[in-house]
């Protein structure tokens, strides 16, 4: 148990040894003032007073009036209908600074999801198209969420999901064929563009005739078979490029993918599954399609077999549950998929249901990224690539870099400009809370002011500094004089990192401890700047170096769950 969550206990127990017989407060109860001049804690009296009839404020008082400074607790006084109590910044202080520096890098870990084994489905990109910028939040929300879980305790089996035979890749040959049949193939790089715009070249061509699309339904159908032909051939050829071009791009953004499954791969568990509901009656022919039925609560009919015989997502979806399963027996299958799957699997995680499949099974759903001009889409082609980002970012920074710093070395520059550049496109996609769309502007995630991820870095680039200019003054562990409120805030800070790394967990939401950091830097800043460090005298100097030391671990720590590399100069 962490310290703010003994200091917590503790008021609970006092506040119900103050309250009236039956009186049993809980946790959830407590809440963190607006303002921390105003209290770290605060108890709400509105249930009290509803239950005993009389004054909110009333009751207030006279808790708090029982009330006295006892272990952390240093004083509790009433503020209108609240019950608020002010911590002991020598006590609670000293607990914090010990837990800190004891449990070190895994300060705020937990035990909480201890031999529970969750896997982590996100990175589903397509093969035969490339990475751009509308499935960087997909990357980097599916791995947050990956490293929260880990953090917490869990058993986390992150996996991907690779779409490479799906319609588009029928397209995507069927155009090769058509409009390139007897050119030389590209080589390196220009594979992936020659896929992207073969892709939308052959969607142009298919909107301008529909009837072309029984060629494409064709050569679906060939491909799904793994029938030997000239399609087969070219398929394995270009989804060899693919995967190497998915391996890199995951390994640049450090992805720790356990497995990746292919659809290719789950087409015949899929058929043996189909023909089972058909057999069982789950499964009915409508149309001359294959479909489940899901009227009854709301979803429609589940598609599973077109009429041509060729298989559709979900129900090859039907055959990765029972792969996974199979596999690695997840008490827990979280798919990081963007909000506009949400009825599809709906019907999915419906359909295993009444196949008997009971595993949990959840959505975590997430806006898409947008250009100021709207949405992006690779059939049309106005989609800004991954590498164009990342090339942008990198120079911006380096740019940036060069005119701090004209007289470092290319290999610290490098390194800074690195750090700068995917920190900032990193935290420009998990700031925001994922139920929300984003609209990623280049110059505001790069900036080093305002919530960034550059900020952040800057913040414990400037406490190495300080640390730095101190040199062999050691910290001191204790608190005996961090009274004045900035000092104070900052403590209470620290203290809650566990909470806050719990319920990031919890709501699966990486901008929760984004935001957390962001704060914990602001009010660095805050401190710094109303409170003398290097200049301070005698205990007071070590004690403050302490503090500093304990933010820039806590910083590190939270940034490294975002996925981001500290720098000790920028």
């Amino acid at each position: 148990m962490y310290t703010i969550q003994k200091a917590k206990q503790q008021v609970l127990r006092e506040l119900k040894q103050a309250g009236p017989k039956g009186f049993s407060p809980s946790l959830e109860e407590l809440e963190t003032p607006p303002d921390s001049l105003l209290g770290d804690l605060a108890y709400p009296c509105f249930g009290l007073s509803k239950k005993m009839k009389r004054n909110p404020n009333e009751i207030a008082t006279e808790i708090a009036a029982k009330i006295g400074p006892k272990e952390f607790i240093k004083s509790v006084k009433a503020v209108g209908p609240y019950v608020n109590v002010f911590l002991d910044s020598k006590a609670f202080g000293e607990a914090v600074f010990e837990e800190i520096k004891t449990r070190g890098e895994e300060y705020g870990y937990s035990k909480v999801g201890n031999e529970k084994r969750v896997m982590v489905e996100f990175a589903n990109l397509n093969t035969h198209k490339d990475v751009h910028i509308g499935h960087l939040r997909n990357l980097f929300v599916g791995q947050t969420i990956v490293n929260l879980l880990n953090a917490s305790g869990y058993d986390v089996i992150p996996v991907a999901y690779i779409n490479d035979l799906g319609t588009h890749v029928a397209q995507s040959i069927w155009a090769m064929q058509t409009f390139h049949k007897g050119e030389d193939l590209p080589e390196g790089e220009q594979r992936i563009h020659f896929l992207r715009d073969v892709y939308v070249e052959g969607n142009k061509a298919l909107k301008e005739d529909e009837s072309l699309k029984t060629q494409v339904s064709q050569i679906f159908q060939t491909l799904e078979a793994q029938k030997k032909s000239d399609e087969l051939t070219l398929w394995k050829t270009t989804r060899k490029w693919s995967i190497q071009y998915l391996t890199q791009v995951y390994d640049e953004l450090e992805l720790t993918l356990d497995h990746w499954y292919f659809e290719s791969e789950v087409i015949g568990k899929t058929k043996k599954i189909i023909d089972k509901l058909i057999e069982d009656g789950l499964v009915v022919q409508s149309e001359g399609a294959w479909i489940v039925d899901l009227q009854d609560v709301d979803l429609g009919v589940n598609l599973l077999i077109k009429s041509d015989g060729t298989l559709l997502y979900n129900a090859k979806d039907l055959g990765l549950a029972y792969k996974k399963e199979d596999d690695y027996h997840p008490a827990r299958s979280v798919y990081v998929v963007d909000e506009r799957q949400s009825h599809a699997l709906g019907q999915l995680f419906e359909t295993l249901r009444r196949m008997g499949f009971k595993r949990e099974m959840e959505h975590l759903s997430y806006e898409f990224v947008t250009l100021s001009d709207g949405a992006m889409g690779s059939r049309k082609g106005n989609v800004i690539r991954y590498e164009t980002v990342r090339d942008q970012l990198l120079e911006s920074a380096r740019m940036e870099t060069q005119s701090r710093h004209g007289d470092w070395k290319e290999k610290q520059i490098n390194a800074t400009t690195q750090a700068v550049a995917f920190g900032a496109m990193r935290f420009g996609m998990l700031k925001q809370d994922i139920a929300k769309k984003i609209v990623f502007d280049f110059d505001e995630v790069l900036s080093f002011e305002g919530y960034t991820g550059p900020y952040l870095l800057y913040t414990y680039a400037r406490i190495q500094s300080l640390l730095a200019k101190a040199g062999k003054i050691k910290p001191v562990y204790s608190a005996a004089t961090l009274t004045q409120s900035h000092s104070h805030t900052l403590l209470v800070t620290l203290a809650r990192y566990p909470e806050i790394i719990f319920q990031a967990t919890g709501k699966m939401q990486p901008s929760i401890l984004a935001q957390y950091l962001f704060d914990l830097s602001k009010q660095f800043s805050e401190f710094y700047a109303n409170v003398p460090v290097l200049t301070a005298k005698d205990e007071s100097l070590g004690e403050r170096l302490t503090l500093i030391t304990s933010v820039a671990q806590v910083l590190k720590g939270g940034l490294g769950i975002l996925g981001m590399h500290t720098i000790d100069e920028m």
